[in-house]
């Protein structure tokens, strides 16, 4: 007996979970990547990655579908992917940046400010004296803002790339003898 097909949003849910944790881990290593450069290079890897992890998924569920999932379907699952993605790794990295380092965001700041300090045309800029600002005046956003931002950005970021990789997962599939 043939089994019913999965919709797109059950195998967003089954998928999402590791997905999220892929996308959790690659956080993870762009919060540390400044303390070592093999975390910055995975964090890279992961990074040029995500495009053919998703693409991986919609081909799959269009494989299981034996070519029928229409354009608009794979598009939809990787929406969801980055949608149910972004939610676990949210989370996971607002963990990171609320008890794992929590003064991330003052030591970026600090970072630029000491780069842009040693460059003399920049000593004097407009740019400079509002970043040493934010940080006097503990105006840095707080782990929570990065998060929502960071969500905000993968799931619109992950419907644009989706689009893209949806159309190369409908290519059609070999025939077998």
């Amino acid at each position: 007996m043939e089994q019913p097909k999965k919709s797109i949003f059950r195998r967003a849910s089954e998928w999402g979970i590791p997905f999220g944790l892929y996308l959790a881990l690659a956080g993870i290593a762009s919060i540390f990547a400044d303390h070592s450069v093999v975390l910055n290079f995975i964090f890279m890897l992961m990074l040029i990655g995500t495009p053919f992890l998703v693409y991986r998924y919609q081909r799959r569920m269009f494989i299981e579908d034996n070519g029928f999932t229409e354009y608009a379907g794979l598009w939809m699952l990787g929406i969801m992917l980055f949608i149910m993605g972004a939610v676990i790794a949210s989370f996971i990295v607002y963990l990171v940046l609320q008890y794992g380092r929590p003064t991330f965001m003052q030591e970026q700041a600090q970072m630029v400010i000491d780069a842009y300090s040693q460059i003399p045309q920049m000593q004097d800029s407009e740019m400079l004296h509002v970043i040493q600002r934010m940080v006097d005046e503990h105006l840095l956003p707080s782990p929570i803002e990065v998060v929502f931002n960071a969500y905000w950005f993968i799931t619109c970021g992950g419907s644009f790339l989706s689009a893209i990789t949806a159309l190369l997962a409908r290519r059609a599939i070999p025939s077998q003898h």
